[in-house]
């Protein structure tokens, strides 16, 4: 688990569309706190402290307003298309006491992976999975060693060790990974295969022509030596 920074904020009382096309045009960035069960908190940041926050919080930060820091989660940050600017943050309040359910990075380590050495690639179909845990303990990511996974094999979300504490909501049957041949190496293969499946036909189809030439020229030689046979005298 990273460090849980903590960014100054204030309060703000416009809303709406315009009001917060008016906040950025000043430099701030809207931020909204959400809270289960209670109205929202609506605050301001900095656009220093916006691209701060997005740059290093992970899963918690704090968020102080009038000296009172509040612990949140992070939610979605919502940026321009065109020159990627944040536009908004929302997050979401939360008791470090209490149990959470959260989306965690997946981490794959190949470095030593047997399949990678034959030539494979790892296909990931998950990035993210979904975990309880206490909401003090949500880790960064969680790695998954595939040192001993062969080329062509499958890898379920169940074979993540996860850290003491955290536990997997996502199915644990559900495929991870896998360790796949590329196409290049797979149509090398194809060719190879067809090749050497093509010599041996080859070969077979030379023998039955040479025996259908030697059956032909062997009567033909023995009538032409029979012609010059030399006729006896009485």
């Amino acid at each position: 688990m990273s460090v849980t920074n903590t960014y100054s904020a204030k309060s703000r009382t416009a809303t709406g569309s315009k009001a917060a096309r008016a906040l950025r045009k000043s430099g701030q960035v809207p931020l909204t706190v959400s809270r289960p069960g209670k109205d929202s908190t609506l605050l301001q940041v900095d656009v220093k402290t916006a691209h701060q926050f997005d740059a290093h919080v992970v899963h918690l930060a704090k968020i102080e307003v009038d000296g009172k820091p509040v612990t949140v989660l992070r939610g979605a940050i919502a940026k321009n298309p065109l020159n990627d600017s944040i536009e908004h943050i929302d997050v979401l309040e939360v008791d470090e006491t209490s149990m959470i359910k959260v989306d965690v990075a997946v981490s794959v380590d190949a470095r030593n992976c047997a399949g990678v050495k034959a030539g494979g690639l790892v296909e990931q179909r998950l990035r993210r999975i979904k975990v309880a845990c206490p909401v003090n303990a949500i880790p960064d990511s969680v790695v998954i060693d595939i040192t001993d996974v062969e080329l062509m094999h499958t890898v379920l979300v169940e074979k993540i060790k996860l850290p003491k504490g955290v536990t997997l909501v996502t199915p644990g049957k559900n495929a991870l990974l896998s360790v796949v041949i590329p196409r290049g190496m797979a149509k090398a293969d194809s060719a190879a295969a067809a090749a050497e499946g093509a010599a041996p036909a080859a070969g077979a189809e030379g023998e039955k022509k040479g025996e259908k030439k030697d059956d032909k020229a062997a009567p033909a030689a023995g009538a032409k030596k029979d012609e010059k046979a030399p006729a006896k005298k009485k």
